[in-house]
Parts: C-alpha cells; structure tokens; sequence
C-alpha cells in the first residue's frame, strides 16, 4: 500500500472519532471560546485522549494527556487564583 500525503495529513486515527465527524470538526467545536496556551494544552490533552490507544499504546496516549491536563490545571492556577486558592 502506498501512503499518500493526505495520509500523513490526515491520517486514519483521526477519522471517525466520533460517527460523522473528524478530529479537526470536533477539535474546532470544543476549543471556541478559548485562546492561548490555555486553548493549546487543552487541545493537546483532547488530541491523545480522542486516539487513545488508536495510534500508540494506551498507556502512552493517556500519560500524554495527563501531562498537557497538568500544565493547564497550573495554568488556570497561576492566571485565575491568589497563592491561597481563591479566586482573584
């Protein structure tokens, strides 16, 4: 079998992620509203999340997601709350 480019651009773990919908349709919905590197971890984390086990192991794709869902969690930390948990 020969791989196109459009195989490598769009390749099959991301097709038909959900029945009628492709990664990028989903991806779009999901992080309106949302911008930055806040809009950039949580895609990260929903990328390996959505091909779990699909191109790698499962366990590589779920630490993955773990560790960009980490950043964001600290994100939203350092941007939203004071050194005492509250909300600024």
């Amino acid at each position: 079998m020969t791989k196109t480019v459009d195989d490598h651009v769009n390749p099959a773990h991301y097709k038909d992620i959900i029945p009628g919908y492709e990664y990028m349709d989903c991806m779009e919905y999901m992080l309106e509203g949302f911008e930055g590197v806040e809009a950039h971890l949580l895609g990260q984390a929903y990328k390996y999340l959505m091909r779990l086990g699909k191109k790698d192991l499962k366990i590589q794709d779920a630490r993955k997601a773990k560790w960009y869902l980490d950043r964001l969690v600290s994100t939203i930390e350092k941007t939203n709350y004071n050194t005492d948990g509250e909300s600024k």
